[in-house]
């Protein structure tokens, strides 16, 4: 039995090469002929004790070489057999050593020292030696062990882990053929364009405005894009005022181009404009495109009113009210609305109505007045001057609307106004006439004044005529002068008849109304009835 494993281990360590076809099909290129690639085979065997390869032979006229006589020897594991060609190195390497019956493992080692296709393996078993298990898995076909592998890259291993079991005793020759196809590659990168667009534009205009987009375009892709061309598509709210189509040349992978567009706006809404840039040689063969670029833009209307209101007449140093009403009229809200409102020559501000007051002016400032709004500002002013004078108030707000409005005042003279009623005969007795004489009196020197007498009696006195500077009527017991004008340090006189009713104090009580006047002047008579 120790014969037997000499035997065996010396078999085992002795290895020779002998190529069964040639390893590199020499490659030619004539006028732009290329020859085919040959595919390259070599057999590996395991062989006699002499301990040398044979020569490799060409494709055309494979050889293997002749069995030898084995000698024994005692080999030693991790012991190589080594094939080489300018594609391929091959190493077969024994792990574990065994007698018969035992498990012998060994590991064939592919470095690929060039880009191959199509590594093909063939492991020869012989008779005597049982084929037992492969990693990677091998297929089997009759004494054959067969591995295939695609393709290898330049540098790239493969190691393939076989168990075989000798069954008897004697030499033992383990032959592998190995085969690839050559790989002749042209390299080379196909780049693409990829165009990005920006769109920036205004997010509103007012209606009637030009706006201006500015359309960038940048070549983010891994080629350079010709003949490129920025389309903008406006929509029916617009009308352009510049070139829709604008064409920018060429872009080199990451150059930036811009342009700028112009358009009127003719119609409120909100609307999106639209930009899209174009090259020649897309993927289709036709216009390349890039993603469509959007820009989002409302159409507004703006309008901003102002409205001031007071008295057409008044009198001077008697404050009068003027209320000031700012409307947004339009469908955008409005910001820092300024408010100005212009005082005549002679006027006093008895109520500034919260605003600031900085010389012939009052001023205020809204910071928003949101769209359909208003807001009220109410005043007291005062004149020191008799005459006309005009009262204008002006708006601006943030984005330059303006409105203006104004009140023209007619200020008078306030008149100095006595009265007095007295009764011609006191006591009368009953169906008694008696007659009261009023007079009114216009102290003032510049201005007529106009105003309402009332007298009104109490049930002892029943009024039965009236004479006078001014028609009067009886009322039951009260007679009224409408209406009756005072004119410049002029005297007023009216009378009024009356006669004795019931017995008792009669009471006359004569009030006088007018314009300039916060309460009535009053004035009274009694006269005695028995």
């Amino acid at each position: 039995m120790k014969r037997l494993s000499s035997i065996l281990f010396a078999t085992l360590s002795l290895f020779a090469l002998a190529f069964t076809g040639c390893q590199t099909a020499p490659t030619q290129i004539d006028r732009g002929y290329t020859a085919p690639a040959q595919p390259a085979s070599t057999q590996i065997q395991w062989q006699g004790a002499d301990n040398k390869a044979p020569a490799a032979n060409n494709a055309s006229n494979p050889v293997v070489s002749p069995p030898r006589q084995a000698i024994p020897a005692t080999p030693s594991r991790g012991s190589d057999v080594i094939m080489r060609t300018n594609q391929i190195k091959v190493t077969k390497r024994v792990l574990e050593a065994a007698s018969v019956g035992g498990s012998l493992k060994y590991r064939i080692t592919i470095n690929a020292l060039d880009d191959v296709n199509n590594v093909r393996l063939t492991e020869t078993i012989p008779a005597g030696v049982q084929f037992q298990s492969a990693n990677p898995a091998a297929s089997l076909a009759g004494s054959n062990a067969n591995w295939n592998f695609p393709s290898m890259r330049k540098g790239q291993s493969q190691d393939i882990d076989i168990t075989v079991k000798p069954t008897t005793e004697g030499n033992h020759q383990i032959c592998s053929t190995v085969t690839v196809d050559n790989a002749f590659c042209l390299d080379f990168f196909a780049g693409q364009p990829k165009l990005d667009v920006v769109k920036k534009g205004p997010q509103s205009i007012e209606l009637g405005e030009e706006a201006s987009w500015t359309v960038t375009v940048t070549n983010n892709g891994s080629a350079e894009a010709t003949n490129v061309v920025v389309t903008d598509t406006l929509p029916d709210a617009f009308t352009p005022t510049s070139n829709l189509r604008q064409p920018i040349g060429n872009l080199a992978p990451g150059e930036t181009k811009s342009v700028t567009y112009t358009a009127k706006a003719v119609k409120q809404g909100n609307f999106s404009n639209r930009a899209v840039a174009s090259y020649d040689g897309g993927q289709t063969g036709g216009p390349g495109q890039s993603q469509v670029a959007s820009s989002p833009i409302a159409v507004v209307q703006s309008g901003i009113r102002v409205r001031k209101a007071g008295p057409s007449e008044a009198y001077v140093f008697k404050p009068e009210v003027f209320n000031i009403t700012i409307e947004n009229t339009g469908d955008t809200d409005l910001k820092n609305v300024r408010i100005t409102d212009i005082l005549p020559k002679g006027a006093s501000v008895a109520d500034n109505g919260r605003g600031r007051v900085s010389g012939n002016a009052i001023g205020w400032m809204i910071p928003n007045l949101p769209a359909g709004s208003s807001q009220l500002i109410r005043t007291e002013i005062a004149a020191t001057r008799k005459g006309e004078s005009t009262n204008t108030v002006k708006v601006v707000s943030a984005n330059g609307l303006e409105a203006s409005d104004s009140v023209t005042t007619n200020w008078l003279a306030v008149p100095g106004v006595t009265v007095s009623i007295t009764d011609s005969k006191d006591p009368v007795r009953v169906r008694e006439t008696t007659v009261y004489s009023i007079q009114v009196r216009n102290q003032g020197e510049f201005e007529p004044v106009s105003g309402t007498v009332t007298v009104t009696f109490n049930d002892k006195i029943k009024p039965t005529a009236v004479a006078g500077d001014a028609q009067g009527t009886i009322n039951g017991q009260t007679v009224t002068f409408p209406r009756t004008t005072l004119e410049p340090g002029k005297d007023t006189n009216l009378s009024i008849t009356a006669e004795g009713a019931n017995i008792g104090p009669g009471r006359a009580v004569m009030n006088f109304s007018a314009d300039f006047l916060n309460d009535p002047i009053i004035s009274q008579e009694t006269t005695n009835v028995y």
